[in-house]
């Protein structure tokens, strides 16, 4: 499922607390994600199944977008679409894109794979005929077909240079360029043309199996070949398209962003004539909903946003399994934490199942566990393999610690005059890690282990806390993306020797690991076979729930609040937008009268 890179946040604040993000970067390249708990998500889908389930709880395998066949939809129509802020960059690649420039920018660029609701890639057959791997040995090629009506709005033909500078700009060779991301890119050892410019030959230093995350979107040779034209030149607008929309006009003053049909799109037209992106405050965005100044808003996890959305006229909520995850992390670093007895009694005095019902039950999805570290449960591959670990048995909880020699000593566990407690360190100003930490205090007092509550600042969490160690437990949240396991390596595999003697955690914050998870990782990175890759990842998950890295509570819900009459659009999973899909299945969008 995961992560990454601590990086540029997008964040939210909200009635029940702060939220941190670092968005990916590209599907499965992976970015650290720190949900501290409420707040904005991404908007992304494609073909799957989808049912407008209304309130009733519903499994987290089904995405909800109202699907509608074109032909049942206006031609034109406005949609207005939310935004935190005009982006910084409209470069998607660049170091300063948030999920803004995500959400503009997948209108206008192409893509080389999308995700069905399973988080499955499948081929863009707008940009590409065909892609699919040549040659394994000696090393891994890729042969792209490039559709032959794919072009720049220019009319420049889409072709293998495009291809080849995107590579050379993002593999980190020139520092130059500020980019987002290197993964995948410092992979390829070459990209060269093929069969005429049409066909592109990308060559792996070695096997790689997450190649389908990249080359999404692909920008223009035109503007990834110099540096400065990389990190400056689309600050002020996005500088050309090769997708359904184009880009219109922007107005700072009123804080919109305008794109309208492009009339050089070779695929679908798009159904909508306008999406105006409109910068509202997180806190405001139900009210502009209520009054047909936006046509959608992200609930995310926020109970009060969802009632008020409940309340208004013509809108339907939308809910699917969401992309991140509350989590755990035991340090084993910590004194008390070091044998893997104590770290399984406290997994098994937990009751997940009770957290799950209380944080997530109010809001009408399933309430089920998550049962897996690697993979979500509306994601290809999900399994339960949680165990022995996973499951609340207060009794063999307490056999552990006596056998770890903890033992009871007038109502406290005690060892060598030393008291079992423990310290959760959680942020400040973030009441839905707050009320879990008081029920695993609660849980945890069952068992005679004595839980401390530590807040503190938020701008400190990870830099004063999570990272130098200094806690024994904590609450965050992580990212999943359509390539699980190798997001997943920084978190899992064992953190080696850094400068200075400084310990290279990279993002195994619960410093625990083995040599057996470093070699499935690795074997995992470069096996092509995606029934083996998941058979692979079960069995890391399965060590995982062995060591007590972490316990997984449950996957955050992707609820969205839009107009009955949006089709083709709201909780979408890990499915990709198909933003020339998107439209009314009436003659007007609501508030659109009032224009």
């Amino acid at each position: 499922m995961s992560h990454l890179t601590l990086r540029t946040a997008e964040g939210m604040t909200g009635p029940q607390g702060g939220v941190v993000t670092r968005r990916p970067r590209m599907w499965g390249i992976l970015v650290l994600l720190i949900v501290l708990i409420s707040g904005a998500v991404a908007c992304s889908r494609a073909a799957g199944n989808g049912a407008d389930l209304g309130g009733r709880a519903q499994p987290a395998a089904k995405y909800d977008i109202n699907p509608t066949a074109r032909d049942r939809l206006q031609d034109g129509g406005t949609l207005k679409w939310p935004l935190l802020h005009i982006p910084a960059n409209f470069n998607f690649h660049e170091l300063n894109s948030t999920a803004s420039t995500r959400d503009i920018m997948l209108a206008l660029m192409p893509q080389a794979f999308l995700f069905d609701a399973s988080g499955a890639p499948y081929i863009n057959t707008e940009l590409l005929e065909s892609a699919h791997i040549t040659a394994t040995d000696p090393k891994q090629i890729v042969t792209y077909t490039i559709n032959p009506n794919a072009t720049w709005h220019d009319g420049t033909p889409v072709t293998e240079a495009d291809f080849k500078a995107q590579w050379r700009a993002l593999r980190g060779a020139d520092p130059a360029y500020r980019v987002a991301s290197t993964s995948g890119y410092d992979q390829i050892e070459n990209v060269t043309e093929g069969k005429g410019d049409r066909e592109v030959i990308v060559t792996f230093m070695k096997r790689y199996a997450d190649w389908q995350a990249l080359f999404s979107p692909l920008y223009p040779a035109s503007t990834n070949s110099d540096p400065k034209t990389f990190n400056e030149g689309w600050l002020k607008k996005p500088l050309t398209t090769a997708g359904p929309f184009k880009f219109d006009h922007l107005d700072r003053t009123a804080k919109t962003i305008t794109l309208v049909r492009n009339e050089k799109w070779w695929g679908s037209p798009a159904k909508l004539e306008k999406i105006i992106y409109r910068v509202i405050p997180s806190d405001a965005q139900i009210d502009s909903l209520a009054n047909g100044e936006i046509d959608f808003v992200d609930v995310g996890a926020d109970i009060n946003r969802l009632q008020r959305a409940l309340s208004a006229p013509g809108i339907a909520i939308r809910k699917a399994g969401g992309l991140s995850f509350t989590h755990l992390t035991i340090n084993g670093g910590s004194d008390v934490l070091k044998d893997v007895r104590v770290r399984r009694a406290l997994a098994m005095g937990i009751d997940r199942a009770t957290i799950a019902k209380a944080m997530v039950g109010p809001f009408g999805v399933s309430t089920a566990p998550l049962n897996n570290h690697i993979f979500m449960a509306n994601q290809r591959g999900y399994q339960d393999n949680s165990g022995e670990v996973g499951t609340h048995d207060p009794g063999k909880a307490r056999v552990l610690l006596d056998e770890a020699g903890w033992t009871l000593q007038s109502g406290v566990r005690k060892k060598d005059g030393r008291q079992l407690a423990v310290r959760l360190v959680i942020p400040t100003q973030t009441a839905v890690a707050k009320e879990i930490a008081e029920l695993i205090q609660g849980m945890l007092k069952s068992i005679d282990v004595t839980v401390t509550i530590t807040p503190v600042p938020t701008t400190d969490f990870f830099d004063k806390y999570i990272i130098p160690g200094n806690f024994d437990l904590t609450l965050f949240a992580w990212l999943g993306t359509p390539f699980p396991i190798n997001s997943a390596k920084p978190i899992y595999t064992t953190p080696k020797g850094g400068p200075n003697g400084q310990l290279d955690l990279q993002q195994n914050y619960a410093r625990i690991g083995s040599r057996e998870l470093d070699w499935l990782f690795d074997q995992a990175a470069t096996q092509l076979d995606p029934a083996k890759m998941i058979q692979m990842g079960n069995q890391i998950d399965s060590i995982i729930w062995q060591e007590v890295h972490s316990l997984t509570f449950y996957q955050r819900p992707d609820i969205v609040a839009s107009r009955s009459n949006l089709a083709n659009f709201g909780a979408f999973g890990f499915a990709s937008t198909i933003y020339e899909d998107i439209g009314f299945t009436n003659a007007k969008s609501y508030g659109e009268r009032d224009q």
